[in-house]
């Protein structure tokens, strides 16, 4: 079917505007299940697996987002999308950066995970 619409949308110059979309079906046809950086939708192109260990649900697909809010109040001051599977720890300071940004100061304390605390904790000694 590209191969089809190659042939016919040049004439009509309607290849210019869908360009990405045709970049995008093409990388997804000539992946191979060893691949990295696969397209696993085509809705959502940025989506990646992010494993998460469990025997009833080993994978999921999507992005990973964080979220900051106030402790007592729990309003949202703070979200960020992350573009890339990153360790939990390692989203630490993008949402911290943005709650800076948005509130206008640092947040003086945060509550958090036992596993970013732990990981955040190693690193600072």
């Amino acid at each position: 079917m590209i191969r089809e619409l190659r042939r016919e949308l040049p004439q009509h110059d309607l290849f210019d505007c869908y360009q990405q979309n045709f970049l995008l079906y093409e990388r997804v046809l000539n992946q191979q299940p060893k691949d990295k950086n696969k397209i696993y939708s085509l809705h959502k192109p940025k989506a990646y697996c992010i494993a998460k260990g469990k025997d009833h649900k080993a994978y999921e697909y999507g992005s990973k987002a964080s979220i900051a809010s106030t402790a007592n109040s729990n309003i949202i001051v703070g979200v960020v999308n992350h573009e890339q599977n990153l360790y939990d720890s390692l989203t630490l300071p993008e949402i911290l950066t943005h709650v800076e940004i948005s509130r206008g100061n640092a947040a003086k304390e945060g509550v958090c995970d036992r596993g970013i605390a732990a990981k955040v904790a190693s690193t600072e000694l």
